[in-house]
């Protein structure tokens, strides 16, 4: 035990683990990016590890030499302040180990299940964290545009519920305000307009009905969007053909539909769609159009057999839930730590006025 303790506060060890860590921080940062980094350094075991090991020997080099020593004001400000390093590292380690960081899409009234991986777009967790921590559900209630508190323009709100039964919360999220349930908080991050067209045949029977998100392109520089079907690539929207109604059910064309907001009201204005026959494969023959024009929200167009309604326009939000359960020791350990800084800084200023009222005395 004593030649693992003697090991373990060697000042070659502790040099060695930090140009270890050194360089695994700095390939982190530059061969991998995101989550990836996370995922073949950061979030390790192996990485961790060695913090853990740095922390130890942090601990025994500093309270293997101070022990059995006399306990005074300088000492007990030096300890409080080794000790919120240590517990400092530990903190990183137990964040990067069980942390979790997400991105939610819903639409206004709908409802996905936050422990279910496949509800959210992105998603990256560290070595231990259970999806079971997720409990009940995420609902986006309502967005509310052109929100204010006291008078300051927030430009947009989202009304959301998060939990279980009895367990619900409740709240609003904008720019400057979160909400937080269970550890968790939920972030306002982006937003768009999605379509709801529904399917129908030429009795009026309603046969299919979906959500379609738009992406948003900037209309040159009159400050004005476009909103279209589509993907984003980095900073570009790809325009797409989707299959509707869309898998699992039976495809029976390639829709594109682009929305223009009107100025006269808030989710009023004209849709413009395309449409292309499907190929065996399912991919649509953009030789061939099907149908294509513009017209009003809640007009019909028809397409062969079938009727499509553009039935009314909603608001689909991002929002960003970040789950980080050893931030809160790494805060409260930097406190400490201050704390410890002025304690001895303090221990050291009575003392050097003692020295020097000694020596006035002796003279």
């Amino acid at each position: 035990m004593k030649n693992i303790i003697t090991v373990l506060s060697s000042a070659r060890l502790a040099m060695a683990l930090l140009v270890i860590i050194l360089a695994c921080c700095l390939s982190g940062v530059t061969l991998w990016r995101g989550a990836e980094a996370g995922r073949m350094v950061f979030a390790t075991l192996w990485f961790n590890g060695l913090l853990v090991l740095l922390v130890i020997n942090v601990a025994c080099c500093f309270f293997g030499r101070i022990w059995g020593r006399t306990v005074t004001v300088i000492s007990f400000g030096m300890i409080l302040f080794h000790l919120s390093f240590v517990t400092m590292f530990l903190g990183v380690v137990y964040n990067s180990l069980f942390y979790f960081r997400g991105s939610l899409r819903l639409t206004e009234g709908e409802t996905l299940v936050s422990g279910d991986p496949q509800s959210y777009d992105t998603c990256e967790q560290g070595k231990f964290f259970s999806f079971a921590r997720l409990k009940g559900e995420t609902t986006l209630i309502k967005m509310h545009v052109g929100y204010k508190v006291a008078g300051d323009d927030k430009r947009v709100a989202y009304e959301v519920a998060v939990g279980e039964h009895n367990n619900k919360k409740q709240g609003l999220i904008y720019v400057t305000h979160k909400l937080s349930h269970q550890g968790f908080d939920y972030f306002n991050d982006k937003e768009g307009y999605s379509l709801l067209l529904v399917l129908a045949d030429h009795q009026g029977k309603e046969l299919y009905g979906a959500h379609v998100p738009l992406q948003s392109i900037p209309v040159g520089t009159t400050g004005r969007y476009r909103y279209v079907t589509g993907h984003r690539e980095r900073d570009t929207v790809v325009a797409d053909f989707g299959p509707f109604p869309a898998p699992p059910e039976k495809p029976l064309f390639a829709l594109q539909t682009a929305f223009e907001p009107s100025p006269l009201g808030e989710r009023s204005g004209t849709v413009t769609f395309m449409a292309h026959p499907l190929d065996g494969a399912g991919n649509p023959e953009e030789t061939s159009t099907l149908t294509r024009g513009k017209i009003a929200i809640g007009q019909p167009f028809s397409l062969g057999n079938s009727v499509v309604i553009p039935r009314e326009m909603r608001y689909w939000v991002g929002m960003v839930v970040r789950y980080e359960p050893g931030k809160a020791i790494v805060l409260g350990s930097l406190w400490i730590g201050l704390a410890g800084m002025i304690i001895t800084t303090i221990g050291r200023i009575v003392r050097k006025t003692n020295q020097d009222a000694a020596q006035l005395a002796g003279l």
